[in-house]
């Protein structure tokens, strides 16, 4: 796995991120923060796929 310049190469652990709550759909972010709610499961899976392309997107305008 590619790592980021200066960064050691780590062993990364996925996460379930989707979460299921009082019938409403949730994801978690790395920064900590629960995104939501949303209808369906897979609601909440598109939007957590445009969050992680939206927060790349901003990481590269950031650091070009």
């Amino acid at each position: 796995m590619d790592v980021r310049q200066g960064e050691k190469d780590k062993t990364w652990f996925r996460s379930e991120r989707v979460l299921h709550i009082n019938d409403k759909w949730f994801f978690l972010t790395r920064e900590q923060t629960q995104e939501g709610p949303f209808a369906t499961r897979g609601e909440a899976e598109r939007e957590l796929n445009y969050y992680i392309r939206n927060m790349n997107h901003f990481a590269v305008i950031r650091n070009p």
